[in-house]
């Protein structure tokens, strides 16, 4: 199935997942990490495939083994360290006391 993407690169159905944001100005390289963010968590499966295509494997890997701790849900965290063979990742230090 074929992705309309907008005139910046990202997938026109991911717009609705950055209220805040003005969508047309979005930058995939600039805002990678709050588009890594805001698809892993809710994005389409369609939307999914973009983002393996554009940034890799190996990239999201990275992202979510250094900051899929703190800014994804517990349930998309654990999904996507297991989909992505993820063993270690880094915990903030506040969460490390208890």
């Amino acid at each position: 199935m074929p992705i309309e993407l907008a005139e910046n690169g990202l997938p026109q159905s991911s717009q609705w997942l950055f209220p805040e944001y003005d969508f047309a100005r979005m930058n995939p390289d600039k805002y990678a990490g709050v588009i890594l963010e805001r698809i892993l968590n809710r994005g389409s499966w369609v939307e999914i495939r973009w983002l393996l295509d554009t940034y890799g494997k190996r990239e999201i890997a990275k992202w979510v083994r250094s900051h899929g701790y703190r800014r994804l849900d517990k349930r998309a965290f654990n999904y996507w360290r297991n989909m992505l063979g993820i063993k270690r990742y880094t915990v903030p230090p506040w969460e490390r006391i208890k």
